[in-house]
């Protein structure tokens, strides 16, 4: 429970985003502090451990219920030819993971009256692009189920080893792709070599000064960004140099 005075951590991703929406950077030092906030590894740990992983959770449970009722228990049994089953099966793992994670895309969902077929389609679109499926490399889209349907051999035992195979991957698209949303929200109105500029101050005070002028001054936000962290934490960056000091 947040004490007097403490930040209310967020319950689901709907909250993190409507926090999103009420801050307005008025410019680079307030995008900086919050940017900093945000990222602090105990907020990440909260992300993490308290909507993403109780999200794959709830997934993986559900899935692997539904498929133990459509098969019995039989994790041997062939799913070759039972597409309709295992669809419902997703469908319904990925309506308790939204549930968990962002309620407001089922209630989209519920308010359409969206049949069996729709909402499976809606929901892997949907948690496709919450993961980064097809952008962020070894996240792979949720309908990658469907290709193992088409393999004889395959049995519900190789359904639930692939998603739990996935889980951690798919917790760490979430976040970084959230991650992302934060990074735009804040400094997306500013051009980078904008940013270069206000940076620099700082790297000279921090006992850093720019060796690679053309690949500081043309370095996109994320560079910038990761540089900026390379200085804080001490462990430099290809860009800069210690500064030499001046001989007495």
């Amino acid at each position: 429970m947040a004490g007097k005075g403490e930040k209310k951590k967020p319950k689901s991703l709907d909250d993190v985003l409507a926090e999103f929406q009420e801050q307005h950077s008025k410019n680079l030092d307030e995008s900086f502090k919050v940017h900093d906030a945000f990222m602090k590894e105990e907020n990440q740990n909260h992300l993490y451990n308290h909507i993403f992983s109780p999200g794959q959770d709830s997934l993986y449970n559900s899935i692997k219920s539904e498929l133990d009722k459509a098969f019995k228990g039989d994790d041997e049994a062939k799913i070759h030819g039972k597409k309709e089953d295992i669809k419902k099966a997703v469908t319904k793992g990925l309506k308790k993971y939204f549930e968990t994670v962002q309620p407001s895309l089922t209630k989209v969902m519920d308010d359409l009256k969206m049949d069996e077929g729709e909402q499976y389609d809606y929901l892997t679109s949907m948690y496709d692009d919450h993961v980064g499926a097809g952008k962020i490399k070894g996240v792979n889209s949720i309908k990658g189920i469907e290709e193992l349907l088409k393999n004889k051999k395959m049995t519900v035992g190789h359904i639930k080893r692939h998603l739990y195979d996935q889980k951690t991957k798919h917790i760490e698209g979430a976040l970084q792709l959230l991650q992302s949303k934060h990074v735009t929200h804040h400094f997306a109105r500013y051009h980078p070599a904008q940013i270069a500029g206000y940076l620099r101050p700082q790297l000279e005070k921090a006992g850093f000064e720019v060796e690679d002028k053309v690949g500081y001054a043309s370095a996109d936000l994320g560079e910038l960004l990761g540089l900026r962290r390379g200085i804080i934490e001490k462990e430099g960056h290809p860009y800069l140099k210690k500064k030499e000091e001046k001989k007495k």
